[in-house]
């Protein structure tokens, strides 16, 4: 009778950590469906909306964004796929009472993305935010991930393609150039660090194209000083107030373009009163310089390291106060020959802002 106690503990077990470790399956494919949304909060699963649900729905575009075919192997995984320009957006909700192994697979277009995990509590409230490693697709095809989520939570998956982020704010920029009401001389010095920054991009593109990613990266920052060099220049004239700002846009397109590219992974989440920060080079390039601050802090309260090696991390942690929920972080990375300044996203989660199409 003992052994037999001992065996049915031991399959009790056993089946508990099977249970615990069960695997369930996304898929997702780029053809739309006419599928109405319901609210957020209704597919989240609270009864009635809040501050942060609806910052999440207007992020992921939960109204307005174009709804895409996707399916879970369980009933009890929510899943719901929206696409807005340049951006693709998986929203997962695990309503059983158990942590899930989740496969996901996928179809994402050629480019170059950033990809951002947003983990959601039980309440709908954000728990933490994660930017990933970059993902470079040659051509449109498959994407794999897995992922695991807790009992009663959610996450959103989402790809932003950084090329064609890039190909827009050269754009804007080469335009505001032409038109600005400048001297003929400041006009004539904007125009020339334009056809520069024109000759970097073609050759960056080439390199990204034949796969040598560190003389694409070089060729971006050198885009990045040159898009400050045109800011500093512009900002001393009232008749080049467009070509400031979208110099400044063009400035956050490539430093995008750039942790994509060389996996600048930060990670943070609220604990209590203070906020946790972690960034992990995950490239193979030596960071120079690392500087982490919250967006509303002070410059004092920043946190500067040097020499980050391939592979190493570095965390800080911020004082929090109030009600505040996770506000955006500011990370300026200094490469050997250039640099990138990332806002992580957080922020314009917590502003319900969505990316400009």
């Amino acid at each position: 009778m003992k052994h037999l106690a001992i065996s049915a503990v031991l399959s009790l077990l056993c089946l508990r950590v099977i249970l615990a470790q069960a695997e369930e399956k996304i898929t997702w494919s780029l053809q739309g469906v006419e599928t109405p949304p319901v609210p957020f909060h209704q597919f989240v699963g609270i009864s009635g909306p809040s501050a942060a649900t609806d910052a999440v729905a207007r992020w992921v575009g939960w109204e307005g964004g174009e709804r895409l075919n996707c399916e879970s192997s369980n009933h009890s995984l929510r899943v719901a796929a929206v696409h807005l320009p340049r951006t693709w957006s998986l929203v997962l909700w695990n309503s059983s009472e158990q942590k899930v192994k989740v496969v996901i697979e996928g179809e994402l277009p050629a480019g170059v993305y950033t990809t951002e995990r947003l983990t959601l509590g039980g309440d709908g409230e954000i728990a933490a935010i994660e930017r990933r490693n970059g993902l470079r697709q040659d051509s449109a095809g498959r994407v794999q991930r897995v992922e695991w989520l807790n009992a009663r939570s959610g996450l959103v998956l989402r790809f932003v393609e950084r090329l064609q982020s890039v190909d827009e704010a050269m754009n804007a920029l080469r335009q505001s150039v032409w038109q600005s009401e400048v001297p003929r001389g400041v006009l004539s010095r904007l125009a020339a660090l334009m056809r520069e920054t024109d000759s970097h991009w073609y050759q960056a593109r080439a390199n990204l194209r034949r796969g040598n990613i560190s003389m694409g990266a070089r060729g971006i920052h050198r885009m990045l000083f040159l898009a400050s060099g045109m800011r500093v220049v512009s900002s001393k004239y009232a008749g080049a107030e467009e070509v400031t700002g979208q110099a400044e846009i063009l400035i956050d397109a490539l430093s995008e373009l750039s942790s994509a590219l060389l996996n600048i992974v930060i990670g943070v989440r609220r604990e209590e009163q203070s906020l946790q920060v972690q960034v992990v080079n995950a490239g193979a390039q030596v960071w120079k310089a690392l500087r982490l601050t919250p967006e509303s802090a002070a410059d004092s309260d920043a946190v500067v390291l040097s020499n980050v090696k391939p592979m190493e991390r570095a965390e800080a942690s911020f004082r929090l106060s109030g009600e505040q929920q996770v506000p955006a972080v500011v990370a300026s990375v200094l490469f050997n020959g250039g640099y990138a300044r990332l806002r992580v996203s957080c922020g314009s989660v917590e502003a319900g802002k969505e990316e400009e199409p």
